[in-house]
């Protein structure tokens, strides 16, 4: 098994913000996206055509991703408490591990939850995230935290507040 990190060798999974940067376009490397994230993006192409030629072409391939995928990042998704996730979101990520593939993407949220899942990234406009984050709930009166379900304090009754609190390594993994 040859093991490169050159462009050529690697198989990329785009995220809408690798449409938004380009990177379909400058990338020789075999691209795949979910239906969901093509979806999402078929309208920043002023010419829909350059879109249909990389397809045709199959520089890009269009994917859905795997049952067991899915379930797989919608559970980490729970556990950290990330609500801010789109269905695109949630598809690119189960593309992307169920498929080896490295995930380029500049979303803050779906860079946390491809750490926790130790899917290989490429940011193109940030430098990426430092620290992984798990977003809990709590009330800000008495200090009681609380699953993500929970709304409203049981001692209290105040709104719940979210925060994000570090995860370390051994949470992660």
């Amino acid at each position: 098994m040859k093991n490169s990190d050159s462009r050529t060798d690697s198989k990329f999974a785009l995220d809408a913000t690798a449409f938004y940067q380009g990177f379909h376009l400058k990338s020789k490397s075999t691209c795949i996206t979910s239906d969901l994230v093509f979806d999402e993006i078929s309208h920043i192409q002023r010419n829909f055509s350059i879109l249909d030629t990389l397809v045709s072409n199959r520089r890009i391939m269009i994917f859905e991703p795997d049952i067991m995928s899915l379930r797989l990042v919608q559970d980490a998704a729970k556990q950290t408490g990330e609500g801010r996730l789109t269905d695109a979101d949630i598809s690119i990520l189960a593309l992307a591990k169920s498929n080896d593939a490295t995930l380029v993407t500049d979303d803050f949220a779906v860079c946390n939850l491809a750490k926790i899942l130790s899917i290989k990234l490429l940011n193109l406009g940030t430098k990426g995230i430092k620290e992984t984050r798990k977003w809990v709930k709590f009330c800000k009166s008495c200090g009681r935290g609380y699953a993500p379900k929970h709304t409203i304090c049981a001692i209290c009754g105040n709104k719940l507040s979210i925060r994000y609190k570090k995860m370390t390594k051994s949470e992660i993994t």
